[in-house]
């Protein structure tokens, strides 16, 4: 065997030697490195998680700030809402709610136990139609005619009782209210005779409170859902019909 491939055998078990002897890279470090990549992906997950986090942080607190400034403002038009003052009628008009009403006395547009309109009658009843115009202008116009609890003498021969007379005496002033420019469509005329008095009957002052026309502005879509709160006191019958007092 020459001297040359002896040398080469010898560098080739040398190898082989070393090799099996551990020079290469060792299970262990194998094991570090796949550990160490293993914490770098989760140190990555973790800052991913943080950046998440701070996000929603964020978003919670700027929710909780639109929450606030909501909060607020509903503060706000309740305070300016409860400091803002009840809308008013023209004088001589009451409110409530989108109610409105104004009360004629009857010994003003009548003669006792009559339903002719006195001539100085058409002038109020002209002052009330403007005012009706000009605050009015959407809503309904009920006319109801009462009377007191006396019993009808010097004209009884002309009406049945006082609910005849009360409610003839409504029809009078809407057929004037008609012809002073107010269109039929959105009135309504009738009377309610002694049965609903604004005072006792027991004193002429009482009765006289009570003999009288009221002119009611309503909301125009339909009878109201509610007891219509004027004149004087109002509610529900069983049917669902409004009893105006």
């Amino acid at each position: 065997m020459s001297t040359a491939r002896v040398l080469l055998i010898g560098a080739g078990a040398l190898v082989g030697a070393l090799l099996l002897t551990g020079c290469g890279p060792s299970p262990d470090k194998l094991q570090i490195e796949a550990q160490q990549e293993r914490i770098n992906q989760l140190m990555a997950e973790n800052d991913d998680l943080r950046s998440r986090l701070a996000r929603a942080i964020s978003d919670r607190d700027a929710a909780r700030a639109r929450a606030a400034a909501l909060e607020q403002q509903i503060a706000d038009l309740r305070r300016q809402l409860a400091e803002k003052p009840a809308p008013e009628g023209p004088p001589g008009w009451e409110t409530s709610g989108p109610y409105a009403w104004t009360t004629l006395s009857t010994d003003f547009l009548f003669d006792s136990g009559k339903a002719t309109l006195r001539p100085a009658a058409r002038e109020k009843l002209q002052q009330v139609v403007s005012e009706i115009q000009a605050n009015f202008p959407d809503k309904m116009i009920w006319v109801l005619g009462h009377t007191d609890n006396d019993p009808i003498r010097v004209t009884k021969n002309l009406w049945a009782d006082n609910l005849d007379l009360s409610c003839n005496r409504g029809m009078t002033v809407y057929r004037e209210l008609m012809k002073l420019g107010m269109s039929p469509d959105r009135m309504m005329a009738g009377g309610q005779g002694e049965w609903y008095p604004r005072a006792s009957n027991s004193s002429k002052a009482g009765k006289q409170q009570n003999r009288r026309v009221e002119i009611i502005a309503v909301p125009s879509r339909g009878a109201p859902s509610e007891p219509v709160p004027a004149p004087g006191t109002a509610a529900p019958t069983e049917s669902g019909a409004l009893q105006m007092k």
